[in-house]
């Protein structure tokens, strides 16, 4: 493997170049350095060495006191499929290029480093002129980074196996930041909202502020997300209320924090799904104070899931709701987690006008009830003992989107729910369509356990 320099020798170029064969003398890796002539995108060779090739082959000896072994190749034109091969992209570690500093020609829009970005097929690291990256590549301080992490996206995990990979270069202060939607993520989790604002409370009123179950969650899930960062440097999760594009509030994040770098995942879209969608990554690679990474999805470690520590059951207080809560307390084993849910299904004149978002808690005269019913459930041999039980009752119109909204709240790991071909007459006893629903609609593994 490599790393990849693109420069034209600019002032920009040159210190994008030193922090790259910076780098790559510390990982002990080749150095490929790509002369870029771009005052003439497209113009065909020229039979004699223009001064932009002899600065080239100056460029390559200054650099080889860093990185040890440079490779220079002159190439013509600022179009990215002429300037890397698929092969040889694909096999670099990384791609340096600066911010900056480069001519294009009027009918091209982008930069040279918004192309090698979208061309998607090596990490990106698009360099600003200050002198954070190089002291940290000089083992001289450590760096402030700021990744940005969605807990529902694959995006995020190709930037965190970047992050990882920094921070065995060296030591990282990383600031793992989300982006979120108050009033989304309060409908996701199922929580209750009145539609009229004076029944708010004070904190809900804002449009802006997290409800403290939200940020609990939200906090928990990025945590989860990430998973260990081995390395030197102290983690914090920034939760960042923002609606409109992402990356103006990823931009505010950095701003305000003097973040030194940023790490972004990418989707790699094209052509109207671009135009559609738009692009985080690109509009904080277009607009940022700092340097850049932008991390094509292809550097993503596969996902291992462990086993089982946690899990939900929906009990309609049935034989076949036993089965799966005995399931369940199976599968976790000593020391984990069983929640029992109970979910009252909203009928008739229970109905109403919809004046809220989310679920409701369990009717009023109904609920000590049916709490201590579901304390009842819990098996009482050993095993169970050693299991850690929650239990909680919700009131809800759509029985399998509250199952849904629940398992996103407690987090678990995995939903067992009991099945049964006979009809027994128990109130809100689940039907078999609930069961299809969940494995359609949840997003944590489901276990359909059918009653013996």
């Amino acid at each position: 493997m490599a790393i990849i320099c693109a420069t034209n020798l600019s002032a920009e170029a040159t210190h994008a170049a030193t922090v790259a064969a910076t780098l790559a003398g510390r990982l002990g890796e080749p150095l490929l350095l790509l002369g870029v002539d771009d005052e003439a995108p497209g113009a065909p060779a020229s039979d004699t060495p223009s001064s932009v090739e002899a600065g080239l082959a100056a460029e390559a000896t200054r650099l080889r006191a860093l990185a040890g072994t440079v490779e220079p190749r002159m190439q013509r034109g600022a179009s990215v499929e002429t300037l890397l091969g698929d092969e040889e992209c694909r096999s670099a570690r990384l791609v340096v290029v600066a911010a900056e500093g480069w001519r294009t020609s009027a009918w091209r829009k982008t930069s040279l480093a918004e192309r090698l970005a979208r061309h998607g097929c090596a990490p990106v690291l698009v360099v600003r002129r200050d002198t954070a990256l190089l002291d940290w590549a000089r083992g001289r301080r450590r760096l402030n980074v700021m990744v940005g992490v969605d807990p529902r996206s694959s995006t995020s995990d190709a930037a965190l196996t970047f992050l990882r990979e920094l921070r065995r270069m060296g030591g990282c202060d990383v600031l793992a930041t989300y982006v979120c939607s108050p009033a989304e993520e309060r409908q996701r989790l199922g929580i209750h909202t009145p539609v009229h604002v004076e029944l708010l409370g004070p904190q809900q009123r804002d449009i802006e502020s997290l409800d403290p179950v939200v940020e609990r969650v939200l906090q928990r899930e990025v945590r989860e997300r990430m998973g260990d960062l081995e390395g030197e440097g102290r983690v914090e999760v920034v939760l960042e209320p923002g609606f409109g594009r992402p990356a103006d509030h990823l931009l505010h994040v950095a701003h305000a924090q003097g973040v030194d770098l940023t790490v972004v995942g990418m989707h790699l879209r094209g052509g109207v799904l671009r135009l559609w969608h738009g692009s985080v990554s690109e509009g904080v690679l277009r607009h940022a104070e700092r340097s850049v990474a932008c991390v094509p999805p292809t550097l993503r470690e596969p996902r291992r899931l462990p086993p089982p520590r946690s899990a939900l059951v929906p009990v309609d207080f049935t034989v076949a709701s036993g089965q799966a809560i005995a399931q369940a307390c199976t599968l976790v084993g000593p020391g984990g987690r069983v929640h029992l849910l109970h979910v009252h299904r909203l009928r008739g004149r229970e109905r109403g006008p919809r004046d809220f978002h989310g679920v409701l808690p369990e009717p009023a005269g109904e609920r000590d009830a049916v709490l201590a019913r579901l304390w009842d459930q819990i098996p009482r041999d050993a095993v169970a003992l050693s299991v850690h039980w929650s239990v909680e009752g919700v009131s809800g119109e759509d029985v399998a989107l509250a199952i849904c909204q629940a398992t996103e709240r407690e987090g678990v790991d995995l939903v067992c729910v009991g099945t049964s071909e006979r009809r027994e007459v128990v109130p809100d006893a689940l039907e078999g369509a609930v069961a299809h629903e969940l494995v359609v609609r949840c997003r944590r593994p489901v276990m359909v356990v059918p009653t013996v």
